[in-house]
């Protein structure tokens, strides 16, 4: 049923919890498991800041992408089975999208972080957005701990 699975991974506290059950689901399934991790488009914040000039940003992007790869091996390591590690840059919910679509993804697992509803309204749910725009199904996981707070 499932033979791709990506789990978008954000390297909090939560990500060993989600990643997990991703890792199960797969072994269940024998599936392929991908994992991805979204670096924010800093071009978004050079009309703002001026000392981000292009080689500054590909600087930062280079060290970004160096600490990704480094907090990939810390949560690979304890894995028993082989997983393809994904790095890009863009918006979040939309390098997802991107990913499901263009490499055939049958499930989505990610975890949903509770915000406050002020920050909700403001800025929305990466999962909402993915549950929503997904070709494929996907399993959202609230780790323990995070409670749902009514607005």
């Amino acid at each position: 049923m499932f033979k791709k699975i990506v789990c978008p991974v954000d390297f909090s506290e939560f990500t060993d919890e989600i990643l997990n059950c991703a890792v199960d689901i797969a072994k269940k399934y024998n599936a392929e498991l991908h994992l991805i991790h979204i670096i924010p488009n800093l071009n978004y914040f050079t009309p703002y800041e001026s000392f981000l000039t292009p080689e500054n940003l590909i600087a930062i992007e280079r060290n970004i992408e160096k600490e990704v790869d480094k907090d990939f091996d810390k949560i690979t390591k304890t894995l028993d089975m082989s997983v393809k590690k994904v790095v890009k840059t863009g918006v979040t919910f939309v390098e997802i999208i991107d990913y499901i679509k263009t490499e055939g993804i049958n499930l989505v697992v990610m975890g949903t972080h509770g915000r406050s509803a002020i920050e909700h309204i403001l800025i929305g749910s990466v999962a909402e957005k993915v549950v929503r725009k997904s070709p494929c199904p996907v399993l959202t996981i609230r780790p323990k701990g995070k409670a749902f707070l009514m607005p």
